[in-house]
């Protein structure tokens, strides 16, 4: 009955996968429904409508890939999104494609592995601070939900290469957080309206570096 009532639209039409991996979706979504009842992965008054919320919006980003992507970085990974409902797709589309997904708080990266392990990925989880592990050089970095943008940037510029892409979802308040992280930050930025709620922005970012004020004597 469950199965019957997810809307696999956007996952059929604009992503372009099977309905098996629809189905191991699935497995996820039940998953994080049970889990979510002995530790705090998501809002207990989300939990109902995280198909649409958590998941579909997650998937939307698979259309930014670049083609050549062979890892993607994912820190404050939380209850696995977007990065895990990526590693779901990827293992139909783009089996190659390495995911790392990092998260310090032990009991969710402990959930985050068990789908890793039930659904057969291709990831890796590290259960530690973003900030202390060795510099990953990774095609796309990502992260929702995890805080300022001065901050997210803070972190890519560590985990980037010559050619990355960073992709951060938004709400409509990342005005404030754009003007805010050019006080320390120069990139390039291109933003996109979200699919699944049009409110939202997914803000792509290329060309990290350090502002040229931030060494200016005062």
């Amino acid at each position: 009955m469950q199965k019957k009532q997810l809307n696999y639209d956007v996952l059929l039409n604009k992503i372009g996968v099977s309905r098996g991996t629809c189905d191991l979706l699935c497995v996820y979504y039940d998953m994080l429904k049970f889990w979510n009842k002995k530790i705090n992965l998501v809002s207990r008054k989300s939990i109902e409508t995280s198909w649409e919320r958590h998941f579909l919006d997650s998937a939307q980003l698979w259309l930014h890939l670049p083609y050549k992507a062979r890892k993607w970085l994912d820190f404050g990974s939380g209850a696995g999104f977007p990065a895990l409902v990526l590693a779901v797709i990827s293992r139909e589309l783009k089996p190659e494609l390495k995911f790392i997904l990092v998260e310090k708080n032990k009991k969710k990266a402990g959930f985050l592995l068990e789908i890793v392990k039930k659904i057969g990925l291709n990831v890796d989880i590290f259960p530690k601070n973003v900030e202390l592990i060795k510099p990953q050089k990774a095609d796309v970095i990502s992260s929702r939900a995890f805080g300022k943008l001065d901050h997210l940037l803070k972190i890519a510029y560590i985990h980037q290469n010559k050619s990355t892409i960073s992709i951060f979802p938004k709400g409509v308040s990342f005005y404030e957080e754009l003007k805010l992280s050019k006080k320390n930050w120069d990139y390039e930025l291109e933003k996109i309206i979200n699919i699944i709620d049009q409110n939202s922005f997914i803000l792509k970012i290329r060309n990290i570096a350090c502002a040229k004020k931030r060494f200016e004597k005062k």
